[in-house]
């Protein structure tokens, strides 16, 4: 990431493909197969919009998440399994997308742990 935008370098060290954040920033993202996944800062989307979205190898948009409570946006991608993309709220909810399509599978509170 440079200046909050992701960035792919060329043989040459220069920027060979790049993606401009839809809002602030991109602040994770994490490799999947042939697409990469993004998590931009919340603020400054337009209301509705989730903030976790796929892009291709080009880095162009391929699906916005069908996220489940627009103000519990994702807080952290967690991992991708069998074609299922798991991310966590900011709640703490564990929502379950469809990796290819960002379609909503489920999502359950987690449990917190008894002390």
């Amino acid at each position: 990431m440079i200046d909050g935008a992701l960035c792919q370098l060329g043989r040459a060290g220069g920027r060979a493909v790049w993606h401009v954040p839809l809002a602030t920033a991109v602040v994770e993202f994490r490799r999947g197969p042939l697409c990469t996944y993004v998590r931009e800062h919340p603020y400054g989307l337009l209301p509705g919009l989730a903030n976790l979205y796929c892009l291709d190898g080009a880095h162009r948009l391929q699906w916005m998440a069908e996220w489940p409570r627009p103000d519990d946006p994702c807080a952290g991608i967690v991992d991708e399994v069998d074609g299922v993309l798991i991310a966590v709220s900011v709640a703490g909810m564990f929502v379950r997308l469809d990796a290819a399509t960002g379609r909503l599978l489920s999502f359950a509170q987690t449990v917190a742990a008894a002390s």
